[in-house]
């Protein structure tokens, strides 16, 4: 039954659901495609593959359901799209082992460089607690995502603090039929926003009786915890009913995922096994020294001076309770008198507190119902509401109780050392050096106050659509859509653990917290010094459309059609700091951990469009498609598009389109600011002199500190101007076996970015009074106390966004569909293979200045996207076997390596020299001979089993062969491995076993 069932699938016109084409299987002899835009030739295949996919599974496509197709507002099946579009089915996701859509948008090939992944989160992402694709690398807000056509309401973090995007976590994916994924430019039919593509969830217009599964995974390791389970119900038949309803509710838990968990090195700090160095903290040296000196939650002390200083060498406040981790050393530590030892406790941070993946829990509802009004109309309305609660946590937070972070000092938080003397008179307690009235230095990580953080987003969203056709007495029926979609995400995030200012200060001076047993002391002093900070944010969507399409005349290729449409919608961000400043109470704000980030803005944004449709003849196809949009801030631009289709023959076309875009600045970009901070040590040897102790050392002041870089919005931007272009062919050389190749290329002009100049570059010319890059400011450090009258170091470097130049990327996708039964003696088996290759062959930022930094095969961009690199290859091949009842998936992927150097953190031209590496910047105690991050493959395995028509089970293998995650000491987005390409290699082998049924 496969090839007949390919050779005789049929694609008729049937309702319209959206602004796409919508078509159904039948049974009647072949005939003209339908204009398919998916990567198999023809909308025929589609339709054929996609219901050969879903039997080949032993999990039946349900009745009655429809091939959407993405990326045109004309209805006429006759008109073959020129934009290439990867299709993915139900079915593919059941046999690749794919379980939501987050999972299915982050294994495309064509998802590059800026990716937001879920295990970012769990390393300080901006927008943690979300997950969002980058099309072509051009990070995640020049990816336009849909809902059936509808528009999504952004996360209410920005990535990075600066870029609006729609998280993908909360979809409901057990009720999608597809994802149409539009790989260029669609500005000119959904909007300003769709630059390097549209991703489209469709959901199924159709389910009958009940529908169930439940599953549950774990590594191999016993860890890594899996849950889902989800429940639908439907009722009614469309064409013998005229209505359908179901219900749907999913629920997901997946398990946190600590370091501690996972083999070496990616479970320590202490790198010397793989040639790095110890970097565990108070780690003893070959020659005595302590190093990598630093506060752990074993408090230790010295005499103060009374200043940022001390004398004399460290020991334990209590030596006879020991270290609480680690164990006690006893060496040499700089900065303390020639000769001296100090005692104090080692501790594995990455061991003790880093976190690969949160815990992340997902529960949805959906109701939806479809009804024939008329004969020629429908009417669909859909209501979801889903909830998504990712938790993760962090190292104690470490307060030198003189030397506090730059935050601190800029809120004007006195340095105040352990006094002598209670505020009662007393002696203190905490300080033993009391008695000789001397006030203590202390170096401590606040004890029982591990950082958790919790983001809880609940979104609401509703939609209804009207459609259908009218008569006319002149050329083809007019088609119309009316729909209207609203959506609320409303996010709080929970935040505990994290001390105030005031609390550390109250804790130091009056006594209230127990150094010296910080176990003996309450919830209610911890919770004096770090109170929960609970915070709110909000994003609104809201928009209304309606289209008109008819068919006007005949060409001798056919009808002529042309659409028409307008849409107006308004969108909110409401994102206040997480940790404003109070002038009046600088010290209530949370020191050192919570940035101080955040973006408002509201908009209403106005659009006409319209496409044409000219078939001029059978092999030649022509569509030409342009929208105006206007946004209420007073940005307006008209983005057209042309796509071309040429079939001299049935095995073979040329296809092509060209398009025009822009994308508007975030509201974070014009009206917000965050501020992150990088650990730095000024280099100028002159400036040093001025910082020196007595013995010729440099004090406190001079050694590493918490530099702020702080990004603000910029009013005056300029709209990201785009220019896409695709070119490519289809070739069906055989009726069952589709290749393509179509290559692409987008420039985007006034490319916004953070100002490029080097935070480095300014630290320096700061502290020699050299004058300081136009649009950039530092706001000064507090004095060096033993030095009042040196210069003062940088506290906040002060960088806006800007336009620059002009981005650049181009490259080739590659895509192959096969399905057969297998010859001779292997008849009974069927065989269905897809596979998809991504090449980026350049990848560039043009600078103000007309420098150009280039990234394709490199880290970069690596100031702005995790440190996630750009490899030139991604490609997976799924092939799927299947014997009467039974299917085998084995699912091969791929990216390429490449080199650990950036342009945009060492310069233009740098990448040639591996002396250039970001490794020394990202983690020091790596091996820096690092030059390469070596490719990563992964093959997954599926197994699918029919027990009879209504139960099925499965069985996924991910990671089957044990690959480990490559090396990449230069990322920031993961600890050692790089998150966004190889996160499976971290966890290992793991596996999931469910159960399905339809009744």
């Amino acid at each position: 039954m496969w090839p007949q069932a390919y050779a005789q699938a049929q694609t008729v016109a049937s309702k319209t659901t959206d602004n796409k084409v919508t078509v159904k299987k039948s049974k009647k002899k072949a005939t003209t495609n339908a204009g398919s835009t998916s990567t198999t030739a023809t909308s025929t295949g589609a339709a054929a593959v996609s219901q050969a996919q879903a039997d080949a599974s032993g999990n039946p496509a349900p009745r009655s359901e429809n091939i959407v197709v993405t990326g045109s507002l004309l209805h006429d099946p006759n008109l073959q799209s020129a934009s290439p579009i990867t299709h993915i089915t139900a079915g593919d996701m059941q046999k690749r082992g794919i379980k939501t859509v987050t999972d299915a948008l982050q294994l495309l090939a064509s998802n590059g460089s800026g990716n937001l992944t879920n295990a970012f989160s769990a390393n300080g992402a901006f927008a943690g607690g979300a997950s969002a694709p980058s099309l072509r690398g051009l990070s995640t807000d020049s990816t336009l995502v849909l809902m059936d056509g509808q528009r999504l309401s952004y996360y209410p973090l920005s990535d990075d603090g600066e870029r609006n995007f729609v998280d993908t976590n909360w979809m409901p994916s057990s009720i999608m039929q597809t994802i149409d994924v539009m790989n260029d430019g669609g500005s000119a039919t959904y909007g300003a926003d769709a630059v390097a593509g549209v991703i489209n969830f469709i959901t199924r217009k159709e389910i009958q009786g009940f529908e169930g599964n439940a599953e549950g995974g774990v590594s191999q390791r016993g860890d890594a915890g899996h849950q889902r389970l989800y429940a639908t119900y439907g009722h009614g038949d469309l064409e013998r009913d005229g209505y359908n309803f179901y219900i749907n509710s999913e629920y997901q838990q997946d398990d946190a995922l600590y370091n501690r968990q996972v083999g070496y090195p990616y479970s320590s700090s202490n790198l010397t096994g793989i040639g790095g160095t110890n970097g565990d903290t108070n780690a003893l040296g070959s020659d005595g020294s302590i190093q990598n000196f630093g506060a752990t939650t074993t408090p230790v002390v010295r005499p103060s001076d009374g200043g940022n200083s001390g004398t004399g060498p460290w020991q334990l406040l209590n030596p006879s309770a020991g270290c609480a981790r680690g164990k006690q050393v006893s060496g040499y530590v700089t900065g303390t008198p020639a000769g001296s030892t100090s005692t104090t406790c080692t501790v594995d941070s990455v061991h003790d507190y880093s976190q690969i993946a949160p815990s992340l829990r997902r529960i949805e509802a959906t109701a939806h119902f479809t009804a024939n009004v008329t004969s020629h109309s429908q009417l669909t309305a859909m209501f979801t509401y889903s909830q998504a609660l990712s938790q993760y946590s962090g190292d104690p937070l470490s307060y030198d109780t003189v030397r506090n972070y730059t935050q601190s000092k800029l809120a004007n938080t006195l340095s105040v050392p352990i006094p002598a003397y209670l505020p009662n008179g007393q002696l203190n307690p905490n300080d033993p050096y009391a008695s000789q009235g001397k006030a203590a230095e202390m170096e401590y990580a606040f004890a029982g106050m591990v950082p958790r953080t919790s983001q809880y987003s609940q979104n609401f969203r509703g939609s209804v659509r009207y459609n259908g056709t009218a008569h006319s007495n002149w050329g083809s029926d007019w088609k119309y859509d009316a729909n209207f979609v609203g959506m609320n995400t409303d996010l709080e995030q929970t935040i505990t653990g994290v001390p105030t200012i005031n609390g550390i200060e109250d804790a130091i001076i009056n006594g209230t917290y127990n150094f010296m047993d910080p176990s003996a002391n309450s919830k209610s002093v911890l919770n004096s010094i770090a109170p929960k900070n609970v915070m709110h944010a909000q994003t609104q969507e809201y928009s209304g459309e309606v289209s008109l399409s008819k068919g006007l005349f005949r060409l001798p290729g056919g009808m002529v059609d042309l659409a028409i449409g307008a849409n107006v919608r308004y969108e909110s961000l409401n994102d206040p700091s997480a940790n404003e400043s109070n002038p009046s109470d600088p010290g209530a704000q949370y020191a050192g951990y919570i940035n101080p980030f955040y973006a408002y803005g509201s908009r209403w944004v106005e659009s006409g469009f319209f496409e044409v449709g000219i078939p001029i003849v059978k092999m030649l196809n022509v569509d030409v498609s342009g929208r105006y949009d206007h946004y209420s801030e007073g940005y307006s631009h008209f983005s057209p598009k042309v796509g071309v289709n040429f079939k001299p023959v049935k095995q073979f076309t040329l296809r092509g389109t060209f398009s025009r875009g822009f994308r508007v600045p975030s509201f974070a970009e014009t009206g917000g600011a965050n501020v992150g901070y990088v650990n730095y040590t000024i280099q100028d040897p002159a400036w040093h002199n001025q910082h020196l102790n007595a013995n010729g050392t440099a004090d406190s002041y001079a050694q590493s500190y918490s530099m702020g870089l702080n990004t603000s919005g910029n009013p005056d931007l300029k709209p990201e101007i785009s220019t896409n272009f695709t070119g490519g062919a289809v070739i069906r050389p055989l009726p069952w076996l589709s290749l393509t190749a179509d290559y692409y290329y987008i420039q985007k002009s006034n490319y916004i970015a953070p100002n490029p100049v080097s935070y480095d570059t300014v630290a320096e010319d700061y502290v020699t009074g050299k004058a300081l890059p136009a649009g950039v400011t530092v706001t000064p450090d507090v004095v060096d106390t033993l030095h009042p009258n040196a210069p003062v170091r940088p506290g906040i470097i002060n960088m806006g966004y800007v336009n620059t130049n002009k981005l650049t990327t181009d490259g080739v996708d590659l895509h192959i569909d096969a399905s057969r039964r297998l010859p001779g003696f292997l008849h009974n088996i069927r065989w269905y293979s897809r596979g998809e290759a991504t090449y980026v062959r350049s990848f560039n930022l043009t600078l103000p200045n007309g420098q150009v930094e280039h990234f394709a095969g490199t880290e970069g961009p690596w100031e702005i996207t995790s440190g996630s690199g750009t490899p030139r290859w991604r490609a997976n091949w799924q092939n799927t076997f299947s014997w009467r009842n039974l299917s085998v998936t084995p699912t091969v992927y791929y990216t390429s390596g490449y080199k650990t150097v950036a342009e945009d953190a060492t310069g233009p031209g740098t990448r040639g020299s591996c002396a250039n590496s970001v490794v020394p910047s990202a983690n020091s105690f790596s091996p820096q001979g690092q030059c390469h991050v070596k490719n990563y493959w992964d093959v997954d395995l599926t197994v699918n089993y029919n027990i009879n028509r209504r139960w099925s089970v499965y069985a996924n293998v991910y990671n089957l062969l044990g690959f480990r995650s490559p090396y990449d000491f230069g990322t920031y987005g993961s600890y050692l491995y790089n998150s966004s390409w190889s996160q499976k290699g971290v966890i290992y082998r793991s596996f999931q076993f469910g159960v399905n049924v339809k009744l």
